[in-house]
């Protein structure tokens, strides 16, 4: 009977350790690019983007007011140095457009608007 105990002890011991050495699963998070600034000019997107953990499943959303003349253009690593739109490039012009980050890896964005890529409206995110 002590020896059954201390099995049944012993198992429950186990079943917490385990528990707790799992990683906690943790929700999509939605991050509004440039926070309260949105996505427009005089915004230092390498400092919005410093700190921050992006994970598979979370989503950017580039605001910018209807008014403004921004877009969001993905691009590979070489136009986003070049801040070059290729003509085949996914753009996004709503103004409220939202980016599913579905897989990890390096995400890349830029303003094709003349001009705007080359004075900083520009973002690389690594994803998780």
């Amino acid at each position: 009977m002590a020896s059954r105990k201390v099995l049944l002890i012993t198992a429950a011991m186990a079943a917490v350790v385990v528990g707790a050495l799992l990683p906690a699963t943790s929700s999509a998070a939605n991050y509004m690019v440039g926070d309260d600034s949105g996505w427009d000019l005089d915004v230092d997107y390498d400092a919005w983007a410093s700190g921050k953990h992006f994970k598979v499943g979370d989503t950017l959303e580039f605001l910018y007011s209807s008014e403004a003349t921004h877009n969001v253009v993905m691009v590979d690593a070489q136009n986003y140095k070049a801040c070059t739109v290729p003509s085949n490039a996914p753009t996004l012009t709503s103004g409220d457009d939202r980016v599913a980050l579905d897989q990890a890896g390096r995400w890349l964005f830029i303003c094709g608007v003349e001009d705007h890529c080359q004075s900083g409206m520009k973002l690389a995110v690594d994803v998780q």
